[in-house]
C-alpha cells in the first residue's frame, strides 16, 4: 500500500498526512484548530487566544496540546452528573444536531478509516462527541466516548453503547467511497468538549491493530497466539508486551436471550473477580463469582495504576498486571456511587448513562 504525498496546496491549509510504515497503514492527521468551518460556540485556545467565555471551570490546556492549540465548546455548563442536563443546550444525543466543526480532508485511498480523536476531559459530562462524513451522520460515528485518561490529552476511538457506557474500543469509523477531498464533521454531544486533533487510520490487514500514541506517533500491534494481548510491531526495539490473562468472555446466550451458566464453573477464590462484575478468571478460563465467593470491588485508592493500554481488554476500568488487579480508568466517580440515591422516575436518565436528575440532585438508575 503506497501513501501519496500531499500537495503544497493541501499543506497550506495545514492538512497533515504521515506514514510510519507504508505497508501497514495510511494515516491522515488534522489539527482541530485547522477547521474549514465552525459554529461560533467552538472557541480556539492557543498562545494568542484565550476566549473569555464563562462558565469554563477547567481553564486552558493549550500548553500541552499538539501545536499548542485546540478547540473547546463553550460555555461549559455541565461537567459532572450533579450539573443539570438541558437537552439542546448542553447535551445533544442525536448526531448532527449540536454545534459542529467541519474539516476538508484529502483521502489518499478510498475505504474504511478508523477515527481517533485526542481530547481533554476533566469530568463525567464533557467526554462525548459525534463524527460525520460528507453531510451524513453514519451510525459508526455516533457517541464517541472517553472514560480513561482524565485531566490529560487522551486518544479514543471508542463508541458508547447501552451495555458499555465507556465505549467499545475501535468502533468509530468512516467509510470513504472515493479518494480526494472529503468533509469530516464533528458535532457536539456534550458541552465543554475539548478537541486537540484527529487521525484517520486505514489498516492494510485485518490482523493489524494500529493506534496513535503521544501527540502524533502511531504504533501497530498484532495479537499473540494464545491471548488478545497485542505485541508491538513498531517502533524499532519496542518494550516487551505485558503479560496478562486473556479477556473475560461474555457468558454464552441461549436462543431466548437468557444467559447460559452451566458451561462455566464457579470461582473458588474471591480474588478472581476484582471488578465485581460477577465473572472471574481462574485456571485460564472464565468462572462465575457466586454470592459465597464474590469479591467486593477494591477501592480505586488501593489499586495500582495499569502500566499498559492493553491491560483492560473488556473496557470495565480494571486490568490485570503482575498477578494483581490494576486501575485502568478513573474510578473516582464509581467509588462514590453508594452515596447516591436511586432514581424514582423512569425518564430521569435522558442521556442513557445510568444517572438521572431528580429534586435538584443526581440519582442512580436501578
Amino acid at each position: 500500500m503506497r501513501v501519496p504525498s500531499l500537495s503544497t496546496a493541501m499543506i497550506a491549509i495545514a492538512l497533515l498526512s504521515s506514514t510510519v510504515n507504508a505497508a501497514a497503514y495510511i494515516a491522515v492527521q488534522v489539527e482541530a484548530e485547522n477547521y474549514q468551518s465552525k459554529h461560533s460556540d467552538w472557541r480556539v485556545f492557543s498562545d494568542n487566544s484565550n476566549p473569555n467565555v464563562r462558565p469554563d471551570p477547567d481553564g486552558s490546556h493549550h500548553s500541552s496540546a499538539s501545536g499548542r492549540a485546540y478547540v473547546e465548546l463553550l460555555p461549559d455548563t455541565r461537567v459532572t452528573h450533579g450539573d443539570q442536563l438541558v437537552s439542546g443546550r448542553n447535551f445533544w444525543n442525536e448526531a448532527g444536531t449540536g454545534p459542529s466543526l467541519s474539516y476538508s480532508v484529502n483521502i489518499p485511498e478510498a475505504g474504511r478509516y478508523l477515527v481517533f480523536a485526542r481530547a481533554y476531559s476533566t469530568g463525567s459530562e464533557d467526554n462525548g462527541i459525534h463524527v460525520g462524513l460528507n453531510n451524513s451522520n453514519p451510525a459508526s460515528g455516533h457517541r464517541m466516548q472517553w472514560c480513561n485518561g482524565k485531566n490529560q490529552w487522551t486518544w479514543s476511538s471508542a463508541q458508547r453503547t447501552s451495555s458499555n457506557h465507556c465505549g467499545v474500543a475501535r468502533n468509530i469509523y468512516l467509510d470513504f467511497s472515493f479518494a480526494g477531498a472529503n468533509t469530516v464533521t464533528f458535532s457536539a454531544r456534550e458541552d465543554g468538549f475539548e478537541l486537540d486533533k484527529f487521525i484517520l487510520i486505514k489498516e492494510s490487514e485485518s490482523a493489524l491493530r494500529c493506534a496513535p500514541q503521544g501527540a502524533s506517533q502511531i504504533n501497530c500491534n498484532l495479537p499473540t497466539s494464545n491471548n488478545n494481548s497485542p505485541q508491538p510491531m513498531q517502533p524499532t526495539n519496542p518494550p516487551p508486551a505485558p503479560v496478562q490473562p486473556a479477556p473475560e468472555p461474555q457468558a454464552p446466550v441461549n436462543n431466548d436471550n437468557s444467559t447460559m451458566t452451566s458451561e462455566i464453573v464457579a470461582c473458588t477464590s474471591a480474588n478472581s473477580d476484582p471488578d465485581g462484575d460477577g465473572y472471574g478468571w481462574e485456571n485460564q478460563r472464565t468462572c462465575i463469582a457466586t454470592a459465597a465467593n464474590a469479591a467486593t470491588p477494591q477501592s480505586s485508592s488501593t489499586l495500582p495504576r495499569c502500566q499498559s493500554d492493553f491491560t483492560d481488554p473488556d473496557g470495565d476500568g480494571y486490568g490485570w498486571e503482575n498477578n494483581q488487579s490494576c486501575l485502568a480508568a478513573d474510578a473516582a466517580a464509581s467509588a462514590n456511587n453508594a452515596a447516591v440515591i436511586p432514581c424514582r422516575l423512569s425518564n430521569s436518565d435522558s442521556d442513557g448513562d445510568g444517572w438521572g436528575w431528580e429534586n435538584n440532585q443526581s440519582c442512580r438508575v436501578q
